[in-house]
């Protein structure tokens, strides 16, 4: 709001009939007729304040009341200093690949080590960061939304370890693709699921973003207008560990279209200022879906790939665990907040003790009228 904003301005006409209504006061007011004095007993005559008091506080009174129509307010400007809080979604290969040992003297898989390298980045994120948990294989599932609390995401990542063999473990286990596309547009869609109620997309906006995603890639993106000015994606990433190739979309569903292509996910990602994280044991990432990571001209790159060799060890996923919480440090802002303060209680108040005052100097007898 501006520094000052009147809610009725108009009701400020109201004080130009107070010089008529006083006048009309004084007109109508009954006076005891008294004799003249003589010059000797002039000095008993009531001062200036006693004879004018009552009309000086019910003026007070009324310029008061009309104030508190008007409504006065004022803008209050607050600075603070606070951290970033991040929400950051972990999307982890649990197809039938995943569940190969790392060597023949373990009994641990692949997807054991991925998920200790995830349950260690879980421990490095701050407090106020929010963490989802997405698992894919030819389908995907969200395991866990956005949360802070680390007791939940851990009980969720013991969920899909092997020795566990749950439900959700056996059944992503039996997929045998690398969904990738899926995976990363149900941890977009967990983001859009936290918009405020008034920011959140109609079923028209989210069939034209559907459109796109299904497309080919070059198709002209439409962001609704509202999701672009909601500031969705700051502060948001999307970390996908895969031992498959990730290609656009899955193969098996090229022909039918019913997955989004990756290519443009990616670019949906960029234009909402989101950050993607690839981590690829064995490097088999497609050469569209590389370029769609490269950073546009003047504009910070959307993320990072990083392939690791198929004979990968714990230390070496922690450690690029690490650098992804470096990339995705907290930061410092700043938080200006503009308060509007109106003033209608005060002149409210105002008015109340001045009459309560008029009323109190009536009973003194030097200010008694006749």
């Amino acid at each position: 709001m501006p520094d000052l904003e009147l809610e009725y301005p108009l009701a400020l006409l109201a004080l130009l009939l107070l010089p008529l209504i006083v006048w009309l006061r004084q007109r109508t007011r009954s006076r005891t007729p008294f004799p003249s004095v003589g010059v000797h007993l002039r000095g008993l005559q009531p001062t200036w304040w006693k004879r004018h008091y009552d009309n000086i506080i019910f003026s007070a009174v009324f310029i008061s009341l009309i104030l508190a129509l008007v409504n006065p307010g004022y803008a209050r400007r607050s600075v603070e200093e606070y951290i970033e809080s991040k929400w950051i979604i972990l999307t982890l290969d649990l197809s039938g690949s995943m569940r190969r040992q790392i060597d023949r003297f373990s009994r641990l898989t692949v997807g054991d080590i991925a998920l200790d390298g995830l349950e260690s980045f879980v421990d490095l994120r701050r407090e106020g960061d929010y963490i989802g948990l997405v698992a894919f294989s030819s389908f995907a599932r969200l395991l866990a939304p956005l949360t802070s609390d680390r007791a939940l995401l851990k009980r969720k990542l013991d969920l899909v370890r092997s020795q566990n063999r749950s439900r959700i473990y056996r059944e992503l286990g039996a997929g045998g693709g690398t969904n990738a596309s899926e995976a990363v547009w149900l941890a977009l869609s967990v983001f859009f699921s936290m918009l405020p109620e008034d920011r959140r997309l109609t079923t028209e906006e989210i069939a034209g973003l559907r459109q796109f995603l299904l497309g080919e890639p070059g198709t002209l993106l439409d962001i609704p207008l509202k999701l672009r000015r909601s500031g969705l994606g700051a502060g948001m990433a999307v970390i996908l560990f895969t031992d498959g190739r990730i290609e656009p979309r899955l193969r098996a569903h090229v022909r039918r279209g019913q997955l989004p292509n990756l290519v443009n996910v990616i670019t949906l990602m960029k234009a909402l200022d989101m950050r993607f994280y690839i981590i690829a044991i064995g490097g088999q990432v497609d050469e569209t879906v590389a370029k769609a990571m490269d950073p546009v001209a003047d504009q910070p790159p959307v993320g990072k790939i990083f392939p690791l060799a198929r004979g990968l060890d714990r230390e070496q996923i922690q450690q690029v665990y690490r650098e992804i919480d470096a990339l995705e440090a907290n930061r410092n802002l700043i938080r200006a907040t503009i308060r509007p303060r109106w003033t209608r209680p005060w002149f409210i108040t105002a008015a109340l003790g001045l009459i309560f005052l008029g009323m109190g100097l009536r009973t003194l007898p030097g200010y008694r009228k006749p």
